[in-house]
């Protein structure tokens, strides 16, 4: 599950340090986790796709006429 941290979360989970997550990054972290981060207001889900195909739209109608 991806989440951005909005701030910088304190304490440990399962034995690791939660330090080691900065805010503005994005993380790919286990639902729980991330559940977690989001309950407690230290992260929010990152709901966009790191790899987006571009293709403009004028390109796209050239094609389909």
């Amino acid at each position: 599950m991806r989440v951005k941290i909005i701030r910088q979360p304190h304490g440990t989970v399962s034995g690791v340090s939660l330090r080691t997550y900065r805010p503005g990054e994005v993380y790919d972290i286990p639902p729980t986790l991330a559940d977690y981060l989001v309950l407690e207001q230290y992260a929010i889900l990152e709901m966009r796709n790191r790899k987006r195909a571009h293709i403009p739209v004028a390109v796209e109608r050239r094609r389909a006429g």
